[in-house]
């Protein structure tokens, strides 16, 4: 027989790997069906953190969105004057030791990195994962204004999917995952 405690540790893993898989069966037919990049690196620890039920303080639309909008914006502001035209994975196989490619590109994650920091806290806005996200604009992977409207546009739907269809649907089921980490009175939304 399985104790009560192991039964909920298995409903909270089996209800965090249908989330995951919904949040990105869905994203997956849109990109397939647009041909644009709707999945992108910094989604899987968003959807992580919805999908196993974390704390308020970190996966809250005000925090997912907002961090991504935060992240998008920083990591533009970071790599057009930096690094323009520049992107990571061509960069990084073909150019030499000390190529001022490189150089440029590590400035430019390092300058998004800290204005997304900075922020992020200035915003209020707790979401780590949207650390990426600044990443991925401030290597050149996905920049201009449509890559951009993109980005926010997966981690709307990815957010909105979330509380509108998944996590409604999952508390009617009994699926409901437990937040794996203590709550301090110190994490509330602003």
């Amino acid at each position: 027989m399985i104790s009560e405690a192991l039964r909920g540790s298995i409903n909270d893993k089996i209800s965090a790997g249908i989330y995951v898989a919904s949040h990105f069966i869905v994203l997956g037919i849109i990109a397939l069906l647009t041909g644009q990049p709707f999945i992108f690196p910094s989604l899987g620890p968003s959807a992580y953190l919805m999908a196993t039920g974390e704390t308020k303080r970190a996966a809250g639309g005000y925090h997912v969105i907002g961090g991504h909008f935060v992240a998008v914006i920083t990591g533009s502001i970071a790599y057009h004057p930096i690094a323009d035209g520049l992107v990571a994975t061509e960069e990084l196989g073909e150019a030499g030791r000390f190529a001022p490619e490189i150089f440029q590109l590590a400035a430019s994650s390092t300058v998004a990195m800290v204005l997304c920091t900075v922020g992020m806290l200035a915003a209020k806005t707790n979401h780590p994962a949207a650390c990426a996200t600044t990443l991925i604009v401030a290597l050149g992977l996905l920049t201009g204004p449509l890559n951009i409207t993109i980005i926010m546009g997966s981690v709307v739907i990815l957010y909105v999917l979330h509380e509108k269809v998944l996590y409604p649907g999952a508390k009617r089921l009994g699926l409901e995952p437990d937040d794996p980490r203590p709550v301090d009175d110190d994490d509330k939304d602003p």
